[in-house]
């Protein structure tokens, strides 16, 4: 029986989700992508009465960290991100949030290499580089769980954009193809914008 809860909350301007996961047994959680609405999202966070105890960054655009700092301070958890995407959670022209409005920029505290598993909550993680949305883009897989947190590397019937600095369409279809879709077919995806899907439901675009 699954022990994870996953609450999603739209925030920013770009409709991004942040998922907040909770360990039903323990009560204690982590935070993935939360662009905005620091407030939204910790109202959430009560209503669970979760125990937040780390941030999960799939990468460094704005719309995916821009709450990043008043959590980590409202609550003093770990930010958790690929060691490629440091730079781009500090450039703001990079994390492009000097294009869209006040530039942003977040400080990791645990910096992640491609395959690394590490635990948060109770749960045993795996961090995949999947570059292409950016150089540092990435995944975390939960196995017992059967998730994926894809961030911008895939959606449903879709895949993030690449024409942002650094973005690479060859790399993110390689990423997709050789990281993503070799996972167990029943493998629920939650993507940084747009639905839920899974695995197997992905294959017939690649």
């Amino acid at each position: 029986m699954a022990k994870i809860m996953i609450r999603s909350v739209t925030v920013s301007e770009c409709y991004t989700n942040c998922y907040i996961c909770m360990n039903k047994d323990t009560k204690e959680g982590f935070i993935v992508d939360p662009g905005d609405d620091e407030l939204k999202i910790s109202v959430n966070v009560s209503r669970l009465e979760m125990i937040p105890k780390a941030i999960l960054l799939t990468h460094g655009h704005f719309d995916h960290i821009g709450a990043v700092n008043k959590l980590k301070e409202r609550y003093n958890i770990t930010v958790i991100v690929g060691a490629k995407e440091e730079k781009v959670l500090t450039d703001s022209r990079m994390n492009l949030s000097s294009m869209f409005g006040e530039p942003v920029k977040v400080n990791g505290d645990k910096f992640l290499e491609d395959g690394e598993n590490f635990q948060v909550a109770g749960f045993d993680i795996q961090y995949i580089l999947t570059p292409g949305h950016t150089p540092g883009s990435g995944c975390f897989y939960i196995e017992e769980e059967q998730v994926l947190f894809s961030g911008d590397t895939l959606f449903q019937a879709s895949r993030g954009r690449t024409d942002f600095p650094g973005g690479s369409e060859s790399d993110i279809i390689k990423s997709i193809k050789n990281k993503l879709l070799v996972l167990p077919g029943e493998t629920e995806v939650y993507p940084g914008h747009m639905n839920i899907t899974n695995i197997d439901s992905e294959k017939v675009y690649y």
